[in-house]
């Protein structure tokens, strides 16, 4: 049974020749891929080698010993083998996003890129913005915490996002009691930061917005 965050991972998975799991860990997530039919063959890397038999322990535990490739590497830099998924999932914006600028060539010509960021995500909506990379899907889960993870593929030019995309992503538009009580606890994590700095021109707009949405919502 895998959690509920890469079992929500697993559900944005589109079906694929070839599914690399960057920073796999026990490549939970690699293995479901497999068994679901959602690639051909997945490759599991990691940039440590204690995590990378992690998932090979896995793999053998399952009796899955075809199909798939385990690759010590610094995102997908040492794979030789060009995916048409990656799913890039547990780290942090800044990591994400250095794996993909390092091989920004390759990750252009990827079906579909997945991420999950643990910290910083506005940012990472930016900058794959900028990058030219449109969000394409948008799923949250809770699990003790709240986990946000975002679908994308290029499309050849930078998008400037609005200050509510970058803040928020795809999740205003969406009618759920989960969404709701995320975007009431960012209405909070706003009031807090707005007591420090009431000033705050972007965080009044943010807050507002907010507000206008939640309302919305209950009327």
């Amino acid at each position: 049974m895998i959690s509920k965050r890469l079992s929500m991972i697993l559900s944005m998975v589109e079906p694929c020749e070839v599914l690399c799991d960057v920073g796999s860990d026990h490549g939970y997530l690699a293995l479901a891929v497999l068994k679901k039919g959602l690639a051909k063959d997945v490759i599991a890397t990691d940039l440590r080698h204690k995590p990378l038999q992690h998932t090979q322990k896995t793999f053998a535990q399952a009796n899955v010993f075809e199909h798939i490739s385990y690759f010590l590497s610094d995102g997908i830099h040492q794979v030789n083998t060009n995916p048409n998924t990656v799913v890039i999932c547990g780290m942090g914006a800044d990591l994400i996003l250095k794996i993909i600028k390092q091989d920004i060539d390759r990750f252009k010509i990827m079906t579909q890129i997945i991420t999950q960021a643990n910290t910083r995500l506005p940012y990472l909506r930016k900058e794959m913005a900028s990058l030219g990379f449109e969000m394409t899907e948008e799923k949250i889960v809770k699990d003790g915490f709240f986990y946000i993870a975002q679908s994308y593929h290029y499309i050849e030019k930078a998008i400037e996002l609005k200050e509510e995309a970058i803040n928020f992503g795809c999740l205003l538009s969406v009618e759920d009691d989960l969404v709701y009580e995320y975007l009431l606890s960012e209405k909070s994590t706003l009031e807090f930061i707005l007591k420090n700095n009431p000033k705050s021109k972007k965080h009044l707009y943010l807050l507002s917005l907010l507000k206008t949405r939640l309302d919305e919502r209950v009327n």
